[in-house]
């Protein structure tokens, strides 16, 4: 400490400092939008409003005491909507905060404070990675917040892309592997109506891709078994996709991929949507963005997409199209490769 300001009644007065104070504000809104999530406050006012804060807390459990200033925060954020006394959910909101809500983000934003979130351990993942494995988790909330992540475009461009196969409105069965909602599965069948799947949900729990087929009502077409590829001993499918399910696989790909490929039947289709190894990206300009793509792709990138497409050959797989989407980790890789008769 300088000599200046040693004497406590010599340092300023700072009541205000905006890069503390900015910085605990947002901390604070988005753990007071996660306990609203949590109460399913959201919900409840699409189905109850208007409503003034008492009702709003009767229905909800809230205190009370705690609803005027809570509905004037969300008010703040655009996430509710005030007329007179009363209070309704705003069209955001009403989008990306309600439960039944295809589009649906509550689970993703509760998800980054959980116990079992990467950024819990974020200064491991910055001094020691190598005692990492993994930029994901697979509990029941990450893969719901996978799944909120998904359906932001993710999975309708890779279904997309597979219903344009000039076999797909043919084929019956398709095999899900690991994407442990099974939501690619869902949507294949959805435009498919003879479609039956089969979803492998890895070490992830199975209730997840479970309560997703009820959802969407393809409990009969759909069947959920836990596990990953090398344990799967079932065969015979039109179409086997892997989406972003191969990463703790590198160092036995040739196997996993000979092993994938006796899944599928002659002429069929083996769908890959993966990302590859590159040289580093980014300026720094982009902060944050930059930083957790660096921290991802550690963990999340198969290493050479020139062998991984050699490799799709020496098993039988020919690649009959390829390409890039938009990911939140930049670009993936998308491979359509039919197995030879």
């Amino acid at each position: 400490m300088s000599d200046e300001i040693q004497n406590i009644l010599k340092i300023p007065e700072s009541p205000v400092i905006e890069i503390v104070d900015d910085l605990v504000q947002v901390y604070k809104e988005y753990m007071v939008v996660c306990a609203a999530l949590k109460y399913d406050l959201f919900s409840w006012l699409l189905e109850h409003g208007p409503a003034n804060p008492e009702t709003v807390a009767k229905g909800t459990g809230i205190r009370p005491e705690y609803m005027t200033s809570l509905l004037g925060m969300l008010y703040y954020l655009d996430m509710v909507r005030k007329n007179g006394d009363e209070y309704v959910i705003s069209p955001a909101a009403r989008m990306h905060f309600v439960r039944n809500s295809p589009f649906y983000q509550g689970d993703y934003i509760m998800n980054i404070s959980a116990d079992d979130s990467p950024w819990k351990d974020i200064d491991v993942f910055l001094t020691h990675p190598e005692m990492k494995k993994t930029f994901d988790t697979m509990s029941v909330k990450s893969v719901r917040s996978e799944a909120n992540l998904a359906l932001r475009g993710t999975i309708q461009n890779v279904v997309n892309i597979l219903s344009k196969w000039d076999q797909f409105s043919s084929a019956r069965t398709l095999l899900d592997i690991q994407s442990g909602h099974g939501l690619y599965a869902i949507a294949a069948c959805q435009n498919n109506p003879e479609m039956t799947a089969t979803v492998l949900t890895g070490t992830s729990d199975p209730s997840v891709a479970d309560d997703y087929i009820t959802e969407f009502g393809m409990n009969t077409r759909i069947k959920v078994i836990p596990g990953d590829i090398e344990s799967f001993e079932g065969s015979g499918f039109d179409i086997v996709l892997a989406a972003h399910a191969l990463y703790t696989c590198f160092d036995r790909l040739p196997d996993t991929i000979n092993k994938i490929a006796s899944k599928v039947n002659p002429g069929g289709l083996f769908l890959s949507n993966h990302w590859f190894s590159g040289p580093p990206v980014g300026t720094g300009m982009q902060g944050l963005y930059e930083l957790e793509l660096a921290i991802h792709n550690r963990y999340h990138q198969l290493p050479d997409i020139h062998e991984f497409e050699k490799l799709l050959n020496d098993c039988g797989l020919t690649i009959s199209q390829s390409g890039v989407i938009r990911s939140r980790y930049g670009e993936s890789s998308i491979h359509m490769a039919q197995k030879r008769t």
